[in-house]
């Protein structure tokens, strides 16, 4: 049983099913070009009968929508296949016609995304377009003519742009793909290959042409890179006091290319969109460059080693790639994948690539191209003869122009007077001496030129290339001249005001009503505006003068009356003066550190330990030292009451001097009970201590006295009784 593929809906997006028996399923893209799905279906299966419509669409694996235009049937004796062609839902921009009012004629420095805006509002929106790359602005011509396709064609020509549809969102780059490199090569995924290279439109010099026949010829030298400007010097008469006098820029392989009978390979690029010379040297530049080596092209039928491999990555519309099959002369050729057949739901059947250093050219860049054309066509053409109606309704147009003309043509000894039939005062009076716009009948004239200049009160429009003008007298003066604009004086490098041919300006003064600055900088003055911001909000001045910054580095010094800091505060030098209040002060953030806050000092140790604390205790009423042991226990502590200090150890204090003396200046008061051990104290060490026991030795020495004892037998039973007592004298001699 055949396997489902693509999904398919009717004309509103309704989904009706599933295709089962679609075959031969063939995918095409060309980069900004074709993108075009073909499949075979059997005309007996429910697919063709009952699921596919003209104007509905399919889905495929790549969720991209497609639109069935034409369903081709085919008979082979008894099998009947309907071969369906559905083109992407890009192209029914097709369908949109521009209406008349938003035709542009003609607009000068138009940006891509202007223009884009305004060919999704033709598609009411249905269709719109996402720009990733910068790209310059570019002046237009005749833009909106036909419908929304040919818009967008012209748009991607106009500022060299690639597309990438994805649905009705069409991304728009200046290059599409990755340019991660692809690679082919023989003995891996190159199962056939072909290779050409085309020098049928080998350019080494290119000429160069813009709007009303101009070129960059009188463009100064300093628009030319090195390589071009050394080219230019090699021909005789191209560079002439620091000018291009040449309207071609040469390629570097010139010699490479060039015999003796042709020198030079030669062709124009002619932009009627450019108007300014610098961009048209731009435009001839990238010209010359895409054609000065010949053309390149490959096929491949690549193994698509990505169905088998999900490692393998698939190659896509726009990446860069390489070739590789020397005997294909094809040494890593870098070109460009441009074209892709591809076979989605085939295992079999592998994709065709087609890898070209150039843009591949098709009878038929654009659907929206073969509109234009075909329209024109049918509009002179009918069954192949030419309509003769068609230039005889222009003739006859234009007799009746002619008649309806609302100017008159008359002849007197004036000259020639082309006068309005609307109003006969309005004169264009042509002389020998020269031309004459007049409002009264040619009495006074508005505007006079002859060959002195021009005579106006105001020139509107575009001027053409000049080499000095000048408004004013003496150093009151405006100048426009090769270097540049000034004004304010004579001298050009001596004006208060001047802007030179790159855009530089110096001037006094400047008041602007806008202004958009990419990069400025200021010397010896101040900014003064409503508000500044940098960095969509990085860097913000408001009205009020409140600065804010996401971030910033200050060389100077910093002087403010007052603020708040969240998160850290890092200095490398000193904080000098003022009051620090309620912060956290510490030497380091851990190890041996002070820290003071709002408890007091504190010191620890390498190990983090608390080990002397300076501080109040609000229970107690006190103020102290405490001493802590490397376990952070209280040792002892050191305080003041009323009267007294206090220095106290929790267990043992000891009081010692390791050179000297301990001085105990005032009263020594002992707790009672108290006990003192390890004097070591002579006599002479306790003064008076000596004379007060000299005057106790000699009383004693001359005391005599008298002591009386009761009879007693000393414990012996043996001695006689009333014995043993009496009155005895005694004496320290």
């Amino acid at each position: 049983m055949p396997n489902p593929t693509m999904k398919v809906f009717d004309k509103n997006f309704k989904r009706v099913g599933t295709l089962i028996d679609a075959y031969q399923i063939e995918r095409r893209r060309r980069l900004n070009s074709d993108y075009e799905l073909s499949f075979l279906v059997p005309m007996s299966s429910d697919d063709y009968l009952e699921k596919i419509q003209l104007k509905g669409h399919v889905m495929d694996e790549r969720g991209q929508y497609y639109v069935i235009n034409t369903r081709q049937r085919q008979r082979d004796k008894k099998k009947l296949t309907a071969l369906i062609t559905c083109t992407h839902i890009m192209f029914k921009m097709n369908d949109y016609k521009v209406p008349y009012d938003d035709y542009v004629s003609e607009a000068y420095g138009v940006h891509i995304s202007t223009l884009l805006d305004k060919i999704s509002a033709w598609t009411g929106g249905r269709f719109t377009f996402q720009v990733h790359d910068t790209f310059d602005l570019w002046d237009i011509k005749d833009f909106g003519r036909t419908n929304a396709l040919a818009a967008l064609n012209q748009v991607i020509n106009l500022f060299g742009a690639e597309i990438r549809p994805d649905n009705f969102v069409i991304h728009v780059h200046k290059k599409i793909g990755s340019d991660n490199r692809f690679e082919f090569r023989t003995k891996k995924n190159i199962i056939k290959d072909s290779f050409k290279d085309d020098g049928t439109n080998l350019i080494t010099r290119m000429y160069a042409q813009m709007k009303d026949g101009l070129t960059f010829r009188g463009l100064s030298i300093d628009h030319l890179t090195a390589e071009e400007l050394s080219l230019l010097q090699s021909v005789p008469g191209a560079i002439q006091n620091g000018k291009i006098m040449v309207n071609y820029l040469i390629s570097p392989y010139v010699n490479y290319w060039g015999s003796d009978s042709v020198p030079y390979f030669d062709g124009e690029n002619v932009q009627q969109d450019i108007e300014d010379p610098v961009e048209l040297l731009k435009s001839t530049r990238d010209k010359l460059r895409k054609k000065e080596t010949p053309e390149l092209e490959i096929t491949i039928d690549s193994a698509d080693l990505h169905k088998i491999d999900r490692d393998e990555h698939p190659p896509d519309l726009g990446d860069a790639a390489a070739a590789y099959d020397p005997k294909m002369d094809m040494h890593r050729i870098a070109v460009r994948i441009m074209e892709l057949i591809e076979y989605p739901y085939s295992i079999d059947q592998h994709t065709k690539v087609t890898l070209a250093n150039f843009a591949l050219k098709d009878d038929i860049d654009t659907i929206a191209d073969l509109e234009r054309s075909k329209r024109v066509m049918e509009n002179l053409l009918s069954g192949g003869r030419i309509r003769t109606e068609v230039f005889e309704t222009f003739a006859r147009q234009a007799v009746i122009d002619v008649h309806n003309s609302k100017t008159e043509i008359i002849y007197d000894s004036r000259g020639i007077i082309l006068q309005s039939r609307v109003n006969p005062l309005g004169q264009v009076i042509m002389t020998a001496d020269g031309i004459i716009f007049s409002q009264d009948g040619g009495v006074t004239a508005n505007t006079a030129i002859n060959h002195k200049g021009i005579a106006a009160p105001a020139i509107v429009g575009q001027l053409g290339s000049f080499v000095s003008m000048l408004i004013g007298n003496g150093n009151d003066i405006t100048q426009i001249n090769t270097k540049g604009i000034a004004a304010g004086h004579a001298d050009f490098n001596s004006a208060p005001y001047q802007v030179d041919m790159k855009g530089n300006v110096i001037a006094n003064k400047l008041t602007a009503n806008y202004a958009q600055i990419k990069s400025s900088s200021f010397s010896e003055g101040a900014i003064v505006g409503s508000s500044i911001n940098v960095g969509n909000g990085k860097f913000v001045v408001n009205t009020m003068g409140s600065v804010y910054a996401a971030d910033g580095t200050f060389q100077g010094t910093i002087n403010a009356k007052g603020g708040t800091f969240e998160g850290n505060i890092y200095a490398s030098g000193e904080i000098i003066g003022g009051t620090i209040t309620g912060a956290l002060i510490r030497t380091a953030r851990s190890g041996d550190r002070i820290e003071l806050d709002l408890n007091g000092f504190v010191f620890y140790d390498s190990g983090n330990a608390r080990r002397v604390s300076l501080g109040t205790n609000q229970v107690a009423g006190i103020s102290g030292h405490t001493y802590y042991n490397s376990s952070g226990q209280s040792q002892g502590l050191i305080y003041a009451v009323t009267d007294e200090l206090h220095v106290i150890g929790n267990r043992s204090l000891r009081l010692g001097a390791n050179g000297g003396a301990i001085y105990l200046q005032g009263n020594v008061a002992f707790s009672p009970g108290a006990s003192v051990t390890g004097l070591n104290l002579s006599i002479s060490d306790i003064a008076g201590l000596r004379t007060e026991l000299e005057s106790i030795k000699n009383l004693l020495n001359s005391h005599r006295h008298n002591v009386t004892t009761a009879h007693h037998n000393h414990g012996n039973s043996q001695n006689q009784p009333n014995t043993g007592g009496g009155t005895f004298t005694t004496t320290t001699l």
